[in-house]
Order: structure tokens, then C-alpha cells, then sequence
């Protein structure tokens, strides 16, 4: 069967409830270019800086602390990641291909007050191969882990395993991924895993318990 970027879209949009997701240009408030972010982080700016600064004020007022900076510095490495790796471990899982998730054919808008990426903008009408898709990933994932500098030392296993996590998550998201088992072997990841690879560090806020697959738990 042959797939169009529209008919990949709408196997990403019912696989993933709290995503909307729209083809061609991405322009308007509030759109974030891939591309874009990581030109100003590569040339040493600080593109998240507001994203971070977001999600801590609201860290802030909902436990009456400063927050380790740790906290708004993961969930935003998370929240980046998670874009390129939801459209292509879903669309493969369940297709055997994918959309380009190269850093020039994806923009993504933020949840205005809960600040993940709530809409993505697929923007080319290129459709890859799940081995290709594997490796767009992997280029654009450390292009962004690379130059991401949130002020808190993150080590390697935390910033590329939030890769791995984020993908094995997409993975399995599909009711119905017949490519599952392939699309893991392509990525990387074992299914089999239950606890995750990276930490959030959400633990660290006041009365907030780990969760059940925080690696803490090895």
C-alpha cells in the first residue's frame, strides 16, 4: 500500500488524542520551527529559555517553591523530543513508513497553560521509509541534545535516553501497529522495557511521588 503525508497524518491524529495535526505552512502565533529553533540554539541562543521559564513559573505557584531547574529543563527536552519522535514511531509502527521528521519539515505550537507540544505541522510531502525515518530521528534528536543548554547539567544517558523514551512511547501507542516490533528494531528500543531510560525529576517537587516506570526503581 502506497501512503500520502495527509493519510500518514490522519494515522498520527488517531493514534494521538492530544495532538492535532495540520499539513503545509505553519505560520500564525505561537508556531515554533523546528529548523528555526535549532539555527538560534546552534549559534549559541537560548530558544527555550521561555518554554523553560513557563513551565517552572507554573512549577512555582502550584507547590509554593523555587523548582530545582532540573524540573523545567527536562520536561522541555522532553517536549521537544517528543515531537519528531511521535510522528515517526506512530506512523511507522503502524505503516512501515513515516513523514520526513527532519528539523526543516516539522513545526510544532505549544499548549498555551500545560506547555507540551499540543499541535504539529507536518511540512513536507516527502514520505520516508521506516529505516530513513530512523535516521532522521536519531540526526535530529542529537542536533538538539547537542546544543541544548538549559543552565543544569543533564548527562548523555538523561538526554538520549528521553529519546528512546519518548519513541518506545509513540510505539506503542497505536491500537493496531502490525510494524511495531520492526519500528523498535529500526529506533532502537526494546518494547519489553517497562521502566523508563531518562528522569523526569518531577519526584523532587513537594509531595510528588516517583512515578511507577521512573528508572529509580532499578
Amino acid at each position: 500500500m502506497s501512503y500520502t503525508v495527509g493519510r500518514l497524518a490522519d494515522v498520527l491524529a488517531d493514534s494521538v488524542s492530544w495532538m492535532s495535526v495540520r499539513l503545509g505552512s505553519a505560520t500564525g502565533p505561537g508556531w515554533i520551527s523546528c529548523a528555526d529553533l535549532l539555527s538560534q540554539q546552534q549559534a549559541g541562543g537560548d530558544p527555550t529559555l521561555e518554554w523553560r521559564s513557563a513551565a517552572a513559573a507554573d512549577y512555582a505557584r502550584d507547590y509554593a517553591i523555587e523548582p530545582p531547574v532540573q524540573v523545567a529543563a527536562m520536561f522541555t527536552l522532553m517536549w521537544y523530543v517528543q515531537v519528531p519522535a511521535l510522528v515517526a514511531g506512530v506512523t511507522a509502527a503502524v505503516t512501515g513508513m513515516s513523514p520526513d521528521v527532519s528539523p526543516a519539515a516539522l513545526a510544532f505550537r505549544r499548549h498555551p497553560t500545560a506547555h507540551y507540544p499540543a499541535e504539529v505541522a507536518l511540512l513536507s510531502d516527502e514520505v520516508v521509509p521506516l529505516e530513513t525515518a530512523a535516521a532522521q530521528l536519531k540526526d535530529h534528536a542529537r542536533a538538539f541534545l547537542d546544543s541544548y543548554e538549559p543552565g543544569v547539567k543533564l548527562g548523555s544517558l538523561q538526554r538520549f535516553g528521553a529519546v528512546e523514551d519518548e519513541v518506545r512511547a509513540a510505539i506503542r501507542l497505536p491500537e493496531e501497529a502490525p510494524y511495531a516490533d520492526r519500528a523498535a528494531a529500526e529506533f532502537g528500543v526494546s518494547l519489553e522495557q517497562k521502566l523508563r531510560t531518562s528522569c523526569c525529576y518531577f519526584y523532587v517537587l513537594p509531595n510528588v511521588k516517583a512515578c511507577t516506570t521512573c528508572p529509580r526503581f532499578r
